[in-house]
């Protein structure tokens, strides 16, 4: 049916999910997918005809339907009703993502036990044929379809901690056959000026004709892509390809993966010596060369494969799954498994500085809390907004959502304080909630991740881009800190001439507070030299009157 209805066959669905359309990712698919994508409000919809009508299909619905046909096939073979799972999802997926997970599966009537990063269900299906009593870290190097990811595990007995993911969403088996369809495009267009991109029922054929190639190339040295009827006056062409030119074109998207394997040691100091053991997992991971980069960047590590990578994924769910099932009659060693986040989340400040709540390789579920004041004088409401990155500059990071919380008690620049906590649950889903230390003015929310105006790839090379820039941070951290004293001196000594009816006479040092305030709210880090000749001015003006009439809620002075 895919074959000779194209439009009906939907595939690689998991690159849609969580991303808005216009993600340059979600563009450069639409051009290898055979069923047609379209926006609507900039979110992705699968467009489908179906018995005469036209039926639109959002990622979520239709990761809805397959989770639900898995329901029905499964309680079919049991013959009872089966109502709870554990799913795996890449290491790598965003908050947003994962959300759309569980929304799928809850939908299709499942309660999740644990959304399972997909690494460590391979890394339990290999731990749980293979003891280990000493202490020592292995990596799983996992290469499916769809995306690409890194853990490293450290393991002693039945506990395994998950100390740092990585990895790519949108790097996978699915763009090395991308790969051979843009060759066999160009040699079919360079020798009878066809371009098989043109049509969807043609391209389906060609992904199924060149991902065979890429798995015969794996035990083969060279193949022949056979395309029938697929242009006028030719019954038959013949495409050779042999390993060495797929090992050519695909080399960089090898390379980067090894890029990734090495980052993700590097940022927890690992030498390559301290892996003892490297796991493959994913079907990608049969390719010849991909095996022969990684032990040769591990110096000639023997790697362990499993029998069938493409299944371990799945059994280690499974094994996940007993070990969270009350029967008494499961016979399975329990193994305990403590997972990080792969970037800090944190807030930020009136100056943009960031604050860093959870840091990055925190062992999940993770809480922490933090307080922040009111700014201004009889403030009425805080708005919180939340960054995920590690640079110092909180609008450098990526951006994830924000929350307010209104009609908090009117009181005097910063002596209204509102406790914020951030969490993330077991299945890597983050919530936020504010209240008033001595109210129970409260506000609760789980954070609906936005995309904003940041790639994948930045937030990916996050931990990179922030070691580049430390200096420039650390500058940006200090300017911003006297920018936030001014400000506060200013708002705090006009909070104190209008509480203390000092207004007309010292209006022109009142005017000059307010004049300040407003330059300062605007300047930037280039305008660093104005702001110190600013603050030298404002304490040479008001420094006197402050002592003079015992000011309130003044800030800490800073040199």
């Amino acid at each position: 049916m895919a074959d000779s209805r194209p439009e009906y066959g939907i595939y690689e669905i998991k690159r849609l999910v969580g991303r808005k359309f216009d993600d340059p990712h979600v563009q450069n698919n639409l051009q290898y997918f055979s069923f047609k994508v379209e926006s609507e409000s900039n979110e992705p919809v699968v467009s489908v005809e179906h018995q005469k009508q036209t039926l639109k299909k959002s990622p979520q619905e239709l990761c809805t339907a397959i989770l639900a046909k898995i329901k029905k096939d499964v309680e079919s073979k049991l013959g009872r009703t089966i109502d709870k799972a554990v799913i795996t999802v890449p290491a790598y997926f965003n908050v947003n993502q994962r959300e759309v997970t569980l929304e799928a599966a809850n939908m299709a009537g499942f309660t999740v036990l644990k959304l399972l990063n997909e690494p460590t269900a391979a890394a339990l299906s290999y731990y749980l044929e293979n003891d280990c009593e000493q202490e020592n870290h292995s990596l799983v190097y996992d290469l499916g379809g769809g995306t690409f990811d890194v853990a490293i595990l450290k393991r002693k007995s039945n506990n395994i901690d998950i100390i740092c993911v990585d990895g790519d969403t949108h790097l996978g088996g699915q763009d090395f056959d991308n790969l051979i369809i843009d060759y066999v495009c160009e040699e079919v267009i360079k020798n009878y000026n066809y371009n098989p991109k043109k049509e969807r029922r043609t391209m389906r054929r060609l992904q199924n004709q060149c991902e065979e190639a890429k798995k015969n190339l794996s035990v083969a040295e060279e193949t022949t892509i056979v395309l029938y009827g697929f242009v006028k006056n030719h019954d038959v062409i013949e495409i050779p390809l042999t390993r060495t030119q797929f090992e050519t074109m695909a080399n960089k998207l090898f390379e980067r993966t090894i890029e990734i394997v090495d980052n993700c040691l590097k940022s927890r100091d690992l030498q390559k010596a301290s892996i003892k053991e490297v796991i493959l997992s994913g079907g990608s991971t049969r390719i010849p060369k991909i095996q022969n980069m990684l032990s040769n960047y591990f110096e000639g590590k023997n790697l362990n494969k499993f029998v069938n990578p493409d299944e371990c994924v799945a059994e280690g769910a499974a094994l996940q799954a007993a070990m969270l099932s009350d029967n008494p009659r499961q016979e399975i060693n329990k193994i305990r498994i403590t997972d990080v986040t792969p970037l800090s989340l944190g807030l930020r400040n009136f100056v943009d500085v960031m604050t860093f709540l959870i840091k990055k390789n925190t062992p999940i579920p993770a809480n922490e809390t933090s307080t922040r004041v009111t700014v201004y004088d009889q403030q009425k409401s805080m708005t919180f907004d939340i960054y995920e990155g590690e640079r110092l500059n909180a609008r450098k990071n990526h951006y994830l959502g924000k929350m307010t919380i209104t009609d908090i008690t009117p009181a005097p620049p910063g002596q209204c304080e509102v406790i914020f906590t951030m969490s993330i649950d077991q299945n890597g889903i983050l919530t936020i909630k504010a209240k008033e230390k001595y109210c129970d003015n409260i506000k609760d929310l789980k954070i609906v991740y936005t995309r904003g105006h940041r790639s994948d790839s930045e937030v990916k090379n996050a931990l990179k881009d922030a070691v580049d820039h430390k200096e420039e941070d650390e500058h940006f951290k200090a300017f911003a800190s006297q920018k936030e004293y001014v400000m506060n001196y200013c708002i705090r000594a006009i909070y104190n001439f209008e509480n203390k009816q000092l207004v007309e006479t010292c209006k022109d040092t009142y005017e000059l507070c307010k004049e300040i305030k407003e330059k300062v709210e605007h300047m930037e880090i280039e305008d660093e030299q104005k702001l110190k000749l600013l603050k030298k001015e404002i304490q040479r003006r008001c420094d006197s009157v402050i002592q003079e009439h015992n000011f309130k809620f003044m800030p800490f002075i800073r040199i």
